[in-house]
């Protein structure tokens, strides 16, 4: 059984929520990558491929991701940490930057 604090365990779900939705996926994406979103470079260098991965996984799924994780040297804990915070009037910045 994993071990997520509740900020994470948060970020997890509603990161997902998000990521099934083209749309919202698509504005995040927007919004992280922007080169102003102070996360953006190390998003892009290495954590975007596996925010990818846990974001589009089943959550009844955690426990066997988290061991594949582990396998490959990491650990949806550590994962999830990665997943960018939003900026609330940043997020609305990057939307009108289109």
């Amino acid at each position: 059984m994993r071990r997520l604090l509740y900020q994470d365990e948060s970020r997890l779900e509603y990161g997902r929520r998000f990521w099934r939705d083209p749309v919202k996926r698509e504005r995040l994406l927007r919004h992280w990558l922007d080169e102003r979103h102070p996360y953006s470079v190390r998003l892009r260098s290495r954590w975007l491929p596996l925010v990818d991965r846990v974001l589009r996984s089943e959550p009844d799924h955690d426990d066997s991701l988290d061991a594949a994780l582990q396998s490959e040297g990491s650990s949806l804990r550590a994962v999830v940490k990665e997943i960018p915070p939003v900026f609330g009037s940043f997020f609305t910045a990057s939307e009108q930057r289109r």
